[in-house]
């Protein structure tokens, strides 16, 4: 007996299965969004109720009892790395490459990662409102709020992005490596140069991330959907 072939058309017609790797790259996204969110809602409840966590002062004077002056001219260099003249040059630049080159969502996420981290920054700073540190004096000076940490959120905006642009090509470790590095040495900067506590610094990082991931799986799930793509 032969087999009669599926016509063409709405009922023969089978939906696209999805892609295998998509659900577990989505529940990835979740559970570490889910993870440094509860981090920073932690590090917030404690920066609320007590005003400093356990190692707050003795990291900082750690660091502290090893200051020179070659460190100091080092970590003063290093913290722009973090800051709001460097991190946007690096993310325009690298954005209008990607748009160039015809990679338009990678650019759309490196821009909206770097400028919604800041915009977070912004607000969170006016909400919790927390002093910076008065272990020592300054060795640069700031004058706004300490929680959470504008440098730690804009090194890992753009870090994170670029690992995420980075990740299905073979750059994808030597990206990791380097914003790692990236990302660490801004952080100890700004506790060496007494101007964040530890729980500011880890509370950017955290908030950075969490805000990559959202961005980075709207513009996927966009892609997607216009794409015909569940």
């Amino acid at each position: 007996m032969v087999s009669t072939p599926s016509l063409p058309g709405p009922q023969g017609a089978q939906p696209p299965a999805p892609p295998s790797g998509s659900w577990f790259r989505l529940a990835s996204a979740g559970l570490l969004f889910l993870l440094t969110v509860l981090v920073f809602v932690d590090l917030a409840r404690d920066v609320v109720t007590t005003g400093a966590l356990p190692y707050d002062r003795s990291v900082m004077l750690w660091l502290h009892v090893r200051e020179s002056p070659g460190v100091t001219t080092t970590m003063s260099a290093v913290t722009e790395l973090g800051g709001v003249v460097a991190v946007p040059i690096i993310a325009v630049a690298w954005a209008g490459l990607l748009w160039w080159r015809g990679r338009r969502r990678d650019a759309a996420l490196l821009a909206a990662a770097v400028i919604g981290s800041t915009l977070l920054n912004a607000v969170l700073k006016a909400v919790f409102q927390r002093d910076r540190p008065d272990f020592w004096e300054h060795l640069v000076v700031e004058d706004s709020y300490s929680f959470p940490s504008g440098h730690a959120m804009a090194s890992m905006s753009l870090a994170a992005a670029l690992v995420v642009i980075a990740w299905s090509s073979r750059w994808r470790w030597p990206a990791i490596a380097l914003a790692t590095v990236y990302v660490l040495v801004v952080g100890v900067s700004r506790l060496y140069l007494g101007v964040h506590f530890p729980s500011d610094v880890l509370a950017g990082w955290c908030v950075a991330v969490a805000w990559v991931v959202v961005v980075a799986v709207v513009l996927d799930r966009g892609e997607r959907s216009r794409t015909g793509l569940r």
